[in-house]
């Protein structure tokens, strides 16, 4: 009978498992934003030390 039971959560048919299994790729899904947001943070603050480029994005876009 234990074997039937560990079968059965390997196949994807225990609900706890899935629950679980759900769980964890929104929490996988969360810590990728944040790593996102923070390599964003991190390109900001390189391109801020340099204020003169500021200008030249504005330029090339037609928004000046």
């Amino acid at each position: 009978m234990a074997f039937e039971t560990e079968f059965d959560s390997e196949t994807g048919s225990n609900p706890r498992r899935e629950k679980r299994r759900q769980e964890d790729k929104r929490r996988m899904a969360y810590r990728r934003a944040i790593e996102d947001y923070r390599d964003s943070q991190a390109l900001h603050a390189m391109v801020a030390d340099y204020p003169e480029l500021a200008g030249y994005r504005l330029r090339q876009g037609g928004l000046q």
